[in-house]
């Protein structure tokens, strides 16, 4: 009400250009929401990296939180059940086949059966886990924030494989990318700028090169596959395509502090420190660009109904519309959102870094 009042007055003051929104729309409506984590003392700014993830069958939705529990909960918004895992959830957990796969900060991967919270099986990484499983060839892949890809047995939780780079000295992004398949190929990013496509049977390694330029933080953080094209993007500067068979690199665009990325709609959506970017899929062309303000996010953008919800951290939740970048709605949810949003039939669901998480119903 007082920022409508205030567009009004500000509209009306001759000389005076209001840079408020017009009145919101009405992307979603609230369907319930759950306090998870309480604020401990000393707290300035509490951060939620993780996010939930939902499944399309029967609607359950599981987040894992940074007190270090895995919570399920049905479509009403009860309880489904909670399991206390070994260390903070950073990353959002996958759900395959009536599994749900999620990693700690103490470098324990989970295998949790979705219907009961029963767990089938514990793999002990020894180093903190740091990105959203990745399910594929019966293998359950996920990376270490020491640069560490590791393929365990999804039905079994043994070790197969890793693929490791020696982590670069000095100080580099946190956070890492989430493996991303297609075929028999898994493809990583690091910490030290390079990327890898490995055999997803053996781990063997297809090619490996670097991606980022030179620079402070040359992290690639990002990947994401589209139209044919592997995705990256890096720290330092830089987004790029690359033919997934050959590692070569088919156009390559300048980007400071480019962190997250998705295919959306045939288009790449690069979010930076600053702005974000959708470009074409075949040249890299800018389609359109707003401007953010936060911070580097935690989490790519996703589709959202008609919508793009990117989350922002302090600047919480952008929905943005997908064919101009024009921001609609902005939702909050306490302290800003660092984690992403999870959609399926209509419902989104996302974690706020104060510790809520929200049931939208999308419109």
């Amino acid at each position: 009400m007082i920022a409508a009042g205030l567009a009004v007055l500000l509209a009306a003051a001759p000389g005076l250009e209001s840079r408020l929104p017009g009145a919101p729309r009405q992307l979603y409506g609230v369907a319930w929401k759950k306090s998870l984590v309480r604020a401990a003392m000393g707290d300035w700014r509490t951060l939620e990296p993780g996010g939930p993830a939902v499944d399309g069958a029967s609607g359950l939705v599981v987040v894992g939180t940074r007190d270090g529990w895995l919570h399920a909960f049905r479509p009403d918004g009860s309880r489904a059940w909670e399991l206390e895992g070994a260390g903070s959830f950073g990353a959002p957990p996958a759900i395959d086949a009536g599994v749900v796969y999620a990693g700690t900060s103490g470098g324990i991967l989970y295998a949790v059966e979705l219907a009961t919270g029963k767990v089938r099986w514990r793999y002990d990484a020894k180093e903190e886990l740091g990105t959203r499983p990745t399910v594929a060839g019966g293998l359950v892949l996920v990376t270490t924030l020491e640069d560490t890809l590791l393929a365990v047995d999804a039905a079994t939780g043994a070790w197969r494989w890793h693929h490791r780079r020696e982590r670069r000295e000095g100080f580099t992004i946190r956070g890492a990318a989430d493996v991303v398949v297609r075929g028999k190929t898994a493809f990583a990013g690091y910490s030290d700028g390079f990327v890898a496509a490995l055999e997803l049977a053996t781990g063997a390694p297809r090619w490996e090169r670097k991606v980022a330029p030179n620079g402070k933080y040359v992290d690639v953080d990002s990947l994401t596959l589209g139209g044919g094209r592997l995705f990256a993007s890096a720290y330092s500067g830089a987004v790029l395509a690359i033919d997934p068979e050959s590692g070569k690199t088919l156009w390559q665009i300048a980007l400071p502090d480019a962190t997250r990325l998705a295919w959306v709609d045939g288009a790449v959506v690069v979010v930076t420190t600053t702005e974000i970017v959708a470009l074409s899929a075949d040249a890299g062309a800018r389609l359109w660009t707003s401007t953010v303000r936060g911070g580097a996010p935690a989490s790519p953008p996703v589709a959202a109904g008609a919508w793009l919800a990117v989350p922002t951290g302090p600047g919480g939740l952008l929905f943005l519309d997908p064919s101009t970048g024009r921001v609609v709605r902005v939702f909050d949810g306490g302290q800003g959102i660092d984690g992403t949003l999870a959609a399926s039939k209509g419902r989104g669901y996302v974690l706020g870094n104060a510790g809520t998480l929200f049931a939208l119903d999308l419109r």
